[in-house]
């Protein structure tokens, strides 16, 4: 089954944003995607672009962003309860669907296995997000936060409201509860079967973890050992255990 395109680059090519926008890599640059920081609940969402693109990540490994202020004070005034959170880079490349083609870096919530989204549901809700951005880009007057960092609230049911568009249209989990932490994978396209499961695998790394604690969105991600640090661990060990064999003779 072939899938359906969706005319995103027209809509990039004819919308313009008054205000810095949020980057979805949609020029043909892979990693070139920021990554968005979105919460929701039943009475309003709320966005952040964090002005950090999936490469720089990838390198860095680690963020620390608070989301205080008017726009989230606004999102809290709201009302709503039980919010959800994640934080994503959409990263459509084109309109081709082999791997690297469209692509998405995600939070993956609990019990949700990273490659468990067909081709078809995947690539149209990826495009969607991109185009929702570019809505949110229109919208953000950006008052006080800076070129780069995009903040906006939205009450539900308003435009740029974002329920609908986190967990993939409802096909895959996400998100995570307020002092949840949550793993994040990258996610592609894997070939023009649209039953096909998608590719993924971890980002940054298998250790990378990222939480949101009410105020504050942070990741971190444990240093991988250089050969030669696992050389001496395995060295330490061995001399723990020739000291254990010595005490036991």
């Amino acid at each position: 089954m072939k899938f359906k395109t969706i005319a995103l680059a027209a809509l990039l090519a004819t919308t313009g944003s008054a205000f810095a926008e949020i980057q979805t890599g949609q020029t043909g640059s892979f990693g070139e995607a920021e990554l968005v920081f979105i919460a929701t609940n039943s009475k309003g969402s709320f966005l952040k672009d964090l002005g950090v693109t999936a490469n720089a990540f990838q390198s860095n490994g680690n963020f620390n962003f608070s989301v205080q202020g008017a726009e989230w004070d606004k999102f809290v005034a709201f009302g709503g309860s039980d919010t959800k959170w994640t934080v994503l880079a959409a990263n459509p490349l084109g309109f081709g669907f082999e791997p690297g083609e469209i692509n998405l870096f995600t939070t993956v919530g609990a019990g949700q296995a990273a490659n468990g989204i067909n081709n078809q549901v995947f690539n149209d809700a990826v495009n969607n997000l991109a185009s929702i951005f570019v809505t949110s880009d229109d919208i953000a007057t950006n008052t006080g936060i800076g070129a780069d960092n995009i903040e906006l609230a939205q009450a539900a049911g308003s435009d740029g409201y974002l329920a609908g568009y986190i967990n993939l249209a409802g096909f895959y989990n996400q998100v995570g509860s307020v002092n949840e932490t949550l793993k994040m994978a990258y996610l592609t396209s894997s070939n023009d079967n649209g039953s096909s499961l998608v590719l993924a695998s971890p980002y940054v790394n298998a250790s990378t973890e990222v939480s949101f604690n009410g105020t504050s969105i942070a990741a971190v991600t444990a240093p991988v050992p250089e050969p030669s640090t696992y050389a001496l661990l395995l060295a330490g060990l061995c001399a723990v255990g020739f000291m254990v064999r010595r005490r036991q003779s």
